[in-house]
């Protein structure tokens, strides 16, 4: 895809999700159609390396995960933030949004050096749960929020997985209430959960699932950081 196609894509998820906040309900339908079109998008060893060797010496270094709509389908465009930040949209990486996977998965080493605590199994699955059961009283809560246009994820909660060149981890939607800044009425927001091993008969112990929802931006964490959304959209949101 070239960057006017990613730009396109990003602009029409933005115009959905511009419309339902501003009265057409059943755009809200269509929201979740693409959202649940498939189950999650895969990261490689090699994607890992190349965000490594773009950050350099960075300390802040985040993956920030853009959703849009290219030819009816659910798109994430991802880009590690010093790029993002710098607009070179060079390095943006294309990911389907899967609905199969090799049950193949690498497992789990005890060797890995993680310095935050991961969630168990058993949250990764039952935060995965939430999203697949009350995707629609998000989307309703949403009314009044912002609605994501991409999820920022730690880089850590990639590089935590030990995978390396050859192999593979799995990302997919969560819900959490996980959040400084809660809705009393639906205290929940979408994250991106993100786990080694994950088979039919198997999954990795822990998940990783450091990841925040954009916007709303922050004081440290502004839209300035995210030029693939500005120049995309060509205005403040």
């Amino acid at each position: 895809m070239t960057t006017e196609n990613i730009f396109e894509a990003i602009r029409k998820w933005k115009h959905l999700i511009d419309s339902y906040k501003n009265g057409i309900d059943t755009n809200g339908a269509e929201i979740l159609n693409y959202l649940n079109q498939g189950t999650h998008f895969s990261v490689s060893g090699e994607d890992i390396a190349l965000w490594e060797k773009n950050f350099g010496t960075d300390d802040f270094k985040m993956i920030h995960a853009y959703v849009g709509i290219h030819e009816g389908r659910l798109k994430f465009f991802l880009i590690d933030s010093k790029s993002d930040k710098d607009a070179h949209f060079n390095t943006i990486l294309v990911k389907d949004f899967l609905v199969e996977f090799s049950e193949s998965k690498i497992e789990s080493s005890n060797d890995i050096v993680i310095d935050v605590p991961p969630i168990t199994a058993e949250s990764a699955i039952n935060r995965n749960f939430r999203w697949n059961m009350f995707g629609t009283s998000w989307l309703q809560a949403q009314k009044t929020e912002d609605i994501f246009q991409l999820i920022s994820i730690p880089f850590s909660d990639y590089k935590n997985i030990g995978i390396t060149a050859g192999q593979t981890c799995t990302s997919f939607f969560g819900l959490t209430d996980d959040l400084e800044r809660k809705d009393p009425d639906f205290p929940y927001h979408i994250e991106i959960i993100t786990v080694k091993s994950l088979a039919i008969n198997h999954m990795s112990e822990t998940a990783e699932n450091y990841s925040t929802p954009r916007p709303p931006f922050t004081i440290i964490d502004t839209l300035n950081d995210y030029q693939l959304l500005k120049q995309s959209t060509s205005v403040f949101v």
